[in-house]
């Protein structure tokens, strides 16, 4: 195992990075559960592909990082992030893409759930800063249950200059915030290019990237929480912007005439 090699832990994960065609060093497997019928289809796909299957016992599994409910593990590459040229080149080609930038979540299982929302949602990309932030590790990859491997990552180096490329790439962006002056999400239009910020845990929006915004959407309250955390505010807004676009199409294909 090389020193800049990470662990992929759980069948989901594995199963993703499979078919997302990663370059897994080898898939290792509980030694209990070598004639698994829940299995086949990693068992199968490695070998199609090449990967090498070790079988091992439930405590060296462990010692990887694994519990006592997962019994697959494979060895990998470190997470392959998009350079962010090429992701901006990539959404000025999109029509209508959806875009989630994400301001200093510093939590990697927040930032793992925030991916599998975003990669569920249909998003097109997700941003990160290089500084203060989350990277995509192993925990974040185990909290996203496979949906990295589906989804383009791109850290920068300065999120609020990568917004104002983003402008300029013709998307509206949109940040998540309590503010007073925020409008409810349910009124803002999802429906073009755009993209949603979510704030870090403790600190929501910094106050340049909440600067950067195009303008802000509220998620309305009412209980005594104060507060959703990162991962469920981009699960509100993101699936808002689906709900909205499908009911844009299915407006648009009623009003076709015949």
């Amino acid at each position: 195992m090389g020193t800049d090699d990470e662990i992929i832990v759980g069948l989901h994960a594995v199963a993703e990075a499979l078919a997302a065609g990663e370059r897994l060093r080898r898939i290792i497997i509980g030694q209990q559960r070598r004639n698994d019928p829940a299995l086949k289809d990693i068992v199968r796909a490695a070998a199609d592909s090449q990967i090498t299957i070790e079988y091992r016992s439930d405590a060296q599994l462990r010692s990887l990082g694994a519990d006592r409910y997962q019994h697959v593990a494979a060895v990998a590459p470190p997470f392959g992030y998009v350079a962010w040229p090429d992701m901006l080149r990539s959404i000025q080609r999109d029509g209508e893409s959806l875009v989630v930038a994400i301001d200093h979540v510093e939590d990697p299982h927040n930032l793992g759930a925030i991916l599998r929302n975003a990669e569920a949602a249909g998003a097109a990309a997700a941003i990160i800063p290089e500084r203060r932030s989350a990277m995509v590790t192993p925990a974040a990859r185990r909290s996203a249950a496979g949906a990295a491997s589906h989804l383009a990552v791109s850290r920068v180096t300065n999120l609020t200059q990568a917004l104002k490329a983003l402008k300029g790439a013709g998307h509206w962006i949109i940040g998540a915030s309590l503010a007073g002056e925020a409008r409810p999400y349910t009124e803002v239009d999802l429906t073009g290019s755009c993209t949603i910020v979510i704030g870090s845990e403790g600190r929501g929006l910094s106050r340049l990237v909440a600067e950067s915004c195009d303008l802000l959407a509220r998620i309305p309250l009412h209980g005594r929480v104060a507060s959703l955390n990162a991962s469920a505010a981009a699960a509100v807004l993101l699936f808002e912007a689906v709900r909205q676009r499908a009911q844009r199409s299915s407006g648009a294909a009623q009003n076709k005439p015949h």
